[in-house]
């Protein structure tokens, strides 16, 4: 499937809902709803209390500026401009997202003592090869690929992006779907949208619901664990999200300062002013210990941390 032409409506936009704590005495609330696919995860968006012709075409300018975003961001896009510093290992005139988006990311790896750093892709994907092919990690093969991890080796400016070290590679996967998420949000409460969830990997709660309540989200895999939001993005990172093998104990969360994968039964969620924080320091906190976490989050304002742990 053509990731790009994937990014469309997949769901009616134009229904009605109820909105209250039941459906008698609840007030009638015309609901737009999207649904569709973005950096190969599902997502979606509800915008609660606006004419249907009116949503939708809000909603219709954030699927377009999704598009875009993914076509600079993205790691499996040939020509994304992202594909294209690691292919070459330097950008003249990058685009500015693309500025703002790495300059953002080597602040929280530099905040976090590089527990945070977008430089892991070459190990990450190497690990993943590896445990899927041979189910076997040679130490020494293992601090050859780590020596490419190291953020300060990024240049990053208005006139060009520049590798310090022959191999390296960015991943923004850490960051660019909050990101996303807060572009999109701008873009609705722009045009005049006061409640909305929207979840772009990323949930951002704008507004609260038009009963007035905080809009909730629970935690997968925990059950009756929830987050309740308003005007507030919340991010959520696992190990237990992705394995690599079968039965390898190896995830997809790294140390990039060790190489070694995260505790897969430990769940942290964030939640902050805006998704591309709370996408980053969900993804840091993973890695460092419960009091480094808070010390980290401590950092920005109005940055909330929460741990927990899947049953065995």
């Amino acid at each position: 499937m053509n990731r790009r032409r994937s990014l469309s409506v997949l769901a009616g936009a134009s229904a009605a809902c109820l909105v209250g704590s039941g459906c008698r005495g609840a007030r009638q609330v015309e609901v737009s709803r999207w649904s569709g696919v973005l950096f190969n995860s599902d997502v979606d968006m509800a915008v609660h209390g606006l004419p249907a012709r009116e949503a939708e075409a809000l909603i219709k300018r954030c699927v377009e500026e999704m598009q875009r975003l993914e076509g600079l961001f993205s790691l499996y896009l040939p020509d994304s401009s992202l594909c294209q510093l690691n292919r070459e290992g330097e950008l003249v005139d990058p685009p500015a997202e693309l500025v703002d988006l790495v300059s953002k990311s080597l602040l929280v790896a530099e905040r976090s003592g590089g527990a945070f750093d977008p430089t892991i892709q070459p190990y990450w994907t190497w690990l993943r090869e590896t445990v899927e092919t041979t189910g076997r990690v040679d130490p020494d093969e293992q601090a050859r690929w780590l020596d490419k991890v190291d953020y300060r080796k990024v240049g990053c400016s208005e006139q060009e992006m520049r590798f310090g070290q022959s191999g390296m590679a960015l991943s923004l996967n850490g960051v660019a779907q909050g990101w996303i998420t807060d572009r999109a949000s701008e873009i609705l409460r722009a045009g005049g949208a006061r409640h909305c969830l929207v979840n772009l990997g990323e949930f951002y709660a704008l507004g609260g619901q038009p009963s007035g309540e905080d809009w909730v989200v629970g935690l997968r895999g925990l059950k009756g664990e929830k987050v309740s939001l308003r005007d507030r993005a919340l991010a959520v990172s696992s190990g237990a999200g992705l394995y690599f093998g079968t039965g390898s104990g190896k995830n997809h969360i790294i140390d990039p300062r060790t190489g070694d994968c995260v505790e897969a039964r430990k769940v942290v969620a964030v939640t902050a002013r805006e998704a591309w924080l709370a996408d980053a320091l969900s993804t840091a906190c993973s890695v460092l210990r419960e009091n480094e976490a808070r010390a980290l989050i401590g950092q920005w304002e109005e940055v909330e941390l929460f741990i927990h742990r899947m049953p065995a």
